[in-house]
């Protein structure tokens, strides 16, 4: 697809209803990945005009989630920028200039018709089984859907403006409508193609309420007119609010974006993807351990593809590579199991500091004390048990098992008589010297120097487990060892631990 010379500007507009869920994170994923490859600039703009639906602190929360992903909008409420504000409310006055401009030049009119009225034209339209169907071009990949209808059912339409205008000024409510002309309306869509509508099956649409606020159709476009966004990437279900769009971008005499709809993610049982058919919010992939990258790396291949085999695709790689040409129009289904897959799959990549990082929250409200210069060797010996970073907790429980369990192991030993005592004091010794320190070299040592003490399998083993982690079962001894260090590895195994915590982990919890 050929981009425009003017600089690429897309945006992404939630609405204020609560955090964000995996679907509309998909569609900021498109749009910041896109702006970023051509150079261009990712604007958030949030679309509140659906008061009833409205929480306060979401804004917060997108934000928020937002910055987990590494999608920092380039513009945006509290970010600033030059087409502000970017709060769909505080733009009310120009929703309406556009309004009453489009009345002025006849391409819009008043509509008195009361809503029992208009319930009676949708309840005969219903009746006579005359739902008006959109027309997709052949091969787009759109199924035909209802349209908003005729319109106005009560002549409103051929009055004249200035009787009109004589019974607004008078008081009566009435919303305002666009003049929508019966010619067939073609949208030229990035990813499907040719989708045609027929003017007739789109209707006229309301651009005011009769409280006077803006729809979302009149509010988009104006909105989208002024921040000069290039390119509309969405979700499908937008797809038939486009040639309505295309209308109002006409007769405002604003230039027309690039409109690209992003195939719809189905769940998996078959249904559409939504915060109501179970579509996981980004606090929740947070919570249970997903990295950022593997989520972006997992929801751009919803519905595009590098080409080739390859499905793990840093940042950097998805900045370079996507194309609108590569993203196929047909269903794709959210795989919980694939995005599990990703994580653990970056999560391998991650180096020792950035894994270190990124577990040190989970550790925290786990109340797991790891001592800040082991943290780094204890997380690379935990490392190829992760799958998600929640698991981390539980995996260093076996080397930071914390006071309380370390003494509990150590009253199993007592219980275990005096082999058990002086097995651990033979391999205390010969580990007081002993090079190099890592989980081999460490297990064969303690296999032998056990062997010629007359140490062997779980008379070895079971009071050195107990020892060192407090636990009957782990992670190899060796992986244990190297995991906690010399000092803190003799420290163990010279008695039951005393005193608080800090003392014990060497002062200061992460």
């Amino acid at each position: 697809m050929p981009v425009p010379d003017a600089p690429i500007r897309t945006r992404f507009a939630p609405s204020p209803t609560g955090r964000l869920h995996l679907g509309n994170l998909r569609i900021a994923v498109f749009n910041a990945l896109f702006a970023r490859r051509h150079g261009g600039q990712f604007v958030l703009r949030v679309e509140d005009t659906d008061t009833d639906r409205n929480l306060d602190g979401s804004v917060e929360g997108i934000l928020e989630d937002l910055a987990w992903a590494g999608l920092v909008p380039d513009e945006g409420p509290g970010i600033g920028g030059a087409y502000g504000p970017y709060v769909q409310s505080l733009r009310a006055p120009d929703h309406g200039a556009a309004a009453m401009r489009l009345l002025q030049e006849g391409a819009a009119y008043r509509c008195f018709c009361t809503p029992e009225e208009l319930e009676a034209a949708r309840e005969a339209q219903r009746s006579r089984g005359s739902g008006s169907r959109s027309e997709p071009a052949a091969g787009s990949g759109i199924e035909p859907g209802p349209m908003s209808g005729p319109g106005c059912p009560g002549g409103c339409r051929d009055a004249h403006p200035d009787e009109a205008d004589e019974r607004a000024r008078g008081g009566e409510p009435h919303t305002v409508r666009f003049r929508t002309p019966d010619s067939a309306i073609r949208v030229e869509d990035a990813i499907r193609g040719e989708v045609r509508f027929e003017g007739r099956d789109v209707g006229d649409f309301v651009l005011l309420r009769a409280d006077g606020r803006a729809t979302y159709n009149l509010a988009v476009v104006v909105d989208d007119a002024h921040m000069e966004i290039s390119h509309v990437i969405r979700g499908d279900g937008h797809l038939s609010n486009t040639p309505k769009h295309l209308l109002l971008f006409r007769a405002l005499g604003a230039p027309e974006p690039v409109f690209a709809h992003l195939p719809v993610v189905l769940s998996p049982e078959g249904g559409r993807l939504s915060k109501r058919s179970g579509s996981p919010g980004v606090d929740v992939l947070r919570r249970d351990g997903h990295l950022p990258r593997a989520v972006v790396n997992y929801l751009s291949l919803l519905g595009w593809s590098p080409g080739g085999d390859r499905e793990l695709l840093e940042f950097r790689e998805l900045v370079e590579e996507i194309d609108l040409e590569r993203t196929g129009a047909s269903p794709t289904t959210w795989d919980p199991a694939k995005l599990r897959w990703m994580t653990t799959e970056h999560l391998r990549r991650l180096s020792g500091e950035e894994l270190a990082r990124d577990v040190e929250p989970f550790l925290r409200r786990a109340g797991v004390t790891v001592p800040p210069a082991r943290l780094l060797p204890s997380v690379e010996r935990v490392r190829p048990r992760l799958e998600l970073l929640s698991d981390a907790p539980e995996e260093l429980r076996h080397l930071w098992p914390g006071v309380e369990v370390l003494r509990g192991g150590w009253e199993e030993v007592a219980g275990d008589g005096d082999d058990a005592r002086r097995a651990i004091q033979v391999i205390r010794k010969a580990l007081s010297s002993f090079e190099p320190w890592d989980s081999a070299s460490l297990g064969q040592e303690v296999r032998r120097v056990g062997g010629e003490a007359g140490f062997r399998g779980r008379s070895l083993f079971h009071p050195l487990r107990l020892a060192l982690s407090g636990r009957r079962s782990g992670p190899d001894l060796g992986d244990v060892l190297e995991g906690i260090g010399r000092d803190e590895a003799l420290r163990r195994l010279s008695g039951p631990p005393e005193g608080p915590e800090e003392d014990i982990t060497g002062g200061g919890r992460v």
